[in-house]
């Protein structure tokens, strides 16, 4: 079986991949709003391919506005 494991990314390289501001990640996934994530702890993990499909489904559905 060949199973691939996402690359999981701190919300810090998430924003620098995005351009958003950390804190307005923060502020989204506090509202629901944001990228799908899981919780280790107190870290915040966004796996990479979830980011980019949360891209692409806010691309469609609003027209570039985050």
């Amino acid at each position: 079986m060949d199973t691939k494991v996402p690359r999981l990314l701190r919300v810090r390289e998430a924003a620098g991949l995005t351009g958003l501001q950390p804190w307005r990640i923060y502020e989204m996934i506090k509202r629901g709003e944001g990228p799908p994530h899981l919780r280790v702890r107190r870290t915040i993990f966004i796996p990479e391919d979830g980011l980019v499909r949360w891209i692409e489904e806010r691309s469609a559905t609003h027209h570039g506005e985050v």
